[in-house]
């Protein structure tokens, strides 16, 4: 019963926030069960032109350092802000929501390869 009730409070999660955030976590407990390592996962720009690892364009975004008191007041904060984004300025635009979301990240990666 107890496990109907947490599927369903995670299903009325709004759909871009409950898979950014659980793709944050699943990240993090990668790296923390040494699935994957974090130097797999950083950005770094010599790699993604070179080497074609693209994923780091956005694994970047997804791991928040290792599972502790800090991580877990960084997935509060992500959690609650892009909830109330997605259910209070962009209810029933989802895809603009994913378009602000893809937007911002362009331009914090453009603007840290303009600064170096």
């Amino acid at each position: 019963m107890a496990y109907q009730t947490l599927l369903q409070e995670y299903m009325l999660i709004p759909p871009v926030t409950r898979a950014y955030t659980t793709a944050c976590v699943v990240t993090t407990l990668a790296v923390q069960l040494d699935l994957v390592s974090p130097f797999q996962l950083y950005f770094n720009p010599n790699l993604i032109l070179r080497r074609y690892q693209l994923w780091r364009l956005v694994s970047t975004f997804l791991f928040f350092g290792n599972l502790g008191f800090n991580f877990f007041f960084n997935m509060i904060f992500t959690y609650r802000y892009c909830r109330m984004l997605e259910e209070g300025s962009f209810r029933g635009r989802t895809a603009d929501f994913v378009v602000m979301f893809v937007f911002g990240g362009v331009l914090m990666i453009v603007s840290f390869l303009i600064s170096i």
